[in-house]
This record gives C-alpha cells, sequence and structure tokens, in this order.
C-alpha cells in the first residue's frame, strides 16, 4: 500500500470540522496529514477561491485534492461543478464522518457534456440581447450576466454523500487506486 492510500485511508477517520474562509480547519487536518505521510504539496496553487486546495507531487505524479465542509449531508458547489480529476475529502457535521471520491464518480462526462452545452446556448442567447442598441443605450451601465449554479437534487437517495448506494463504491475507487510511488 503507498503513502497516498494510508493517508485517503486516515482521512475517512476524520470527523466534522468546519471550513470558512476566516477558519480553514478542515483543510488544516487534511495539511496535517499530508506532513504525518510526508506527502509533498502546495497549498492552493490556483489562489485561496480556486480549486484545488491541495497538489500533491507523489512517485513524479501530481494529484489534486479539494477539501469540502458542511453540516449537511451534502458538499455546496456554488458555481462550479466538481472539478474533473479532483479527489475530494469531505465532511459532514450531519454524520461527523468524512468521505472521499474522485469528482468524475459523482459527475459523468456525459452529464459534464450537457451542463457545457446548455451553457454555451445560454450565453449564446445573453449576447444576441447584449447587441441589441436599446440594451447598449443605457447611461447607467446596467448589464447582466449568467450566473452557473450548480445544486443537487432529487432527495436524500441521490444527495446523501453518507447514505448514498455509490458511497463505498466511491471511496474504494480512491482507497485501491493505483498511485504509484
Amino acid at each position: 500500500m503507498t503513502t497516498m492510500n494510508q493517508f485517503f485511508r486516515e482521512c475517512l477517520k476524520l470527523t466534522y470540522v468546519g471550513n470558512s474562509q476566516d477558519n480553514s480547519y478542515h483543510e488544516q487536518q487534511v495539511e496535517d496529514l499530508l506532513k504525518k505521510h510526508n506527502l509533498s504539496y502546495e497549498y492552493q496553487p490556483n489562489g485561496t477561491q480556486n480549486s484545488p486546495d491541495f497538489r500533491v507531487n507523489f512517485g513524479g505524479k501530481i494529484y489534486d485534492i479539494e477539501c469540502k465542509s458542511s453540516k449537511q449531508a451534502y458538499p455546496t458547489y456554488n458555481g462550479g461543478l466538481p472539478k474533473e480529476r479532483v479527489i475530494y475529502i469531505f465532511c459532514s457535521g450531519k454524520y461527523n464522518q468524512t468521505t472521499i471520491f474522485f469528482a468524475d464518480d459523482v459527475v459523468k462526462t456525459s452529464k459534464r457534456e450537457l451542463f457545457a452545452c446548455l451553457i454555451e446556448e445560454l450565453n449564446v442567447i445573453l449576447r444576441k440581447y447584449q447587441a441589441l442598441p436599446e440594451w447598449q443605450d443605457d447611461d447607467r451601465g446596467f448589464d447582466f450576466y449568467i450566473r452557473n449554479m450548480f445544486i443537487q437534487s432529487g432527495g436524500w437517495t441521490r444527495t446523501n454523500y453518507f447514505k448514498h448506494a455509490d458511497r463505498k463504491l466511491c471511496e474504494s475507487n480512491v482507497l485501491n487506486y493505483n498511485f504509484g510511488g
């Protein structure tokens, strides 16, 4: 078993702590485990508001890790889908537990493609309206933008990360992944 696999096994033992911009307790828990396992990493390589929280270099390969924390049984993604090829460590206050998953296991490629098409079509419509003279003839500068908001719906059987039928499969995909090294 590689150090990365051991690291993720220990992540599953983490209890709930909040994670806000001011107090990133969950990220600190994860960082402490990265240090414990002597893993080489960079913290917030794309800045504080962009994924991932950690970029780990292991065995000559790069792995991105994003930390999510919520009082609910599901994380909030806001304007961005779980990023492809990113490993998520999510702790829940509702269950005082942590789960792990690859983003690709919770958002399939076909759904990503549908979202991309929808967003493009919505932007085509927006640009059409923005090109109208009535839109541009505004001495107060009012404009409009589309903010993507990704939510999960359909009841707890779809949205509860701790009771979901695929929870163990998702965790197993991370725990049994061949990280090499």
